[in-house]
């Protein structure tokens, strides 16, 4: 988290000059403008979305639960920060993942290390904390509000788990020949792989969000039901590899497995958030 911690002090430092300037304001005109503390809990659809050569990325289902502080600059506009837990889910099914890349056996020898991925599946979950800084409008004669603004999408965890089968070969050059065996050399055909990942790679987010609702007295507070979408502006992919990397060991060849959304044949990856939200606020100043 060291690395994030110049974007939530820069986020932090903007929030709170933008409140510090309202209060000379509301000292000026005499009248004490009021905050809130609400709890939100929203969902339906929540994905990484982007392309991958051979496969299909289906979207998923996810959620997001945050805690909101807004400050209200005047009867109908105000000001909202806070914390948000953000998790996303995505699959991949397909058949013909495939590439090649310039590798060297336990020989010494240089070849063209081929592979290719069959019958694949691959479910993903990231979970992000988001910093959002938004602008809210209210109009409590029409039980209306909205709020537009941004978020920064910190990746916290990423875990994926993939089954497929695997075929590979190594093309000579030097030799004009395709080796499809022997298997301790890393050729042939491998059923049932099983792969689990936890390095996402994957860099921030920066989100444009929006949100549109009504509002409604419950209880001492206020609950605010709505509908929202969170898109992703920028491209949060990192470094890429072979999805299948040809290893030496000292008994020939193995391999080592690489997430498919961090392989050559994926594009670019953006964060992808839709649906129904609902805010109480439990504490009014």
């Amino acid at each position: 988290m060291k690395k994030y911690n110049s974007i939530i002090k820069s986020i932090s430092t903007i929030a709170l000059a933008g409140l510090w300037l309202t209060y000379p304001t509301a000292n000026a005109q005499e009248k004490k403008y009021s905050s809130e503390l609400s709890f939100t809990v929203g969902g339906v659809a929540s994905y990484l979305d982007y392309d991958l050569q051979g496969a299909k990325v289906i979207q998923g289902a996810g959620f997001n639960l945050s805690l909101d502080y807004t400050y209200f600059l005047s009867d109908y506009f105000g000001i909202a920060t806070g914390a948000e837990f953000q998790r996303s889910n995505s699959k991949i099914k397909g058949s013909g993942i495939n590439g090649a890349y310039q590798a060297t056996d336990f020989e010494q020898e240089a070849f063209e290390f081929r592979y290719a991925l069959h019958r694949v599946e691959e479910k993903q979950t990231v979970n992000f904390l988001n910093i959002p800084l938004m602008l809210v409008f209210r109009s409590k004669e029409h039980g209306l509000y909205a709020r537009v603004g941004a978020k920064v999408g910190l990746p916290l965890t990423y875990k994926s788990r993939a089954v497929y089968n695997l075929s590979t070969s190594g093309y000579y050059p030097q030799y004009n020949s395709e080796l499809f065996d022997p298997a301790f050399m890393g050729f042939g055909a491998f059923e049932n792989i099983s792969v689990e990942n936890k390095d996402s790679r994957l860099k921030p987010s920066y989100i444009a969000a929006f949100e549109l609702g009504m509002m409604h007295h419950f209880g001492k507070g206020t609950l605010y039901s709505g509908l929202y979408v969170d898109y992703g502006l920028n491209n949060i992919a990192g470094k890429k590899s072979a999805p299948v990397e040809y290893t030496l060991n000292g008994n020939g060849a193995g391999f080592s497995y690489n997430s498919l959304m961090n392989s050559v044949q994926a594009g670019e990856i953006r964060t992808v958030s839709f649906g129904v939200k609902l805010r109480y606020s439990f504490l009014n100043i």
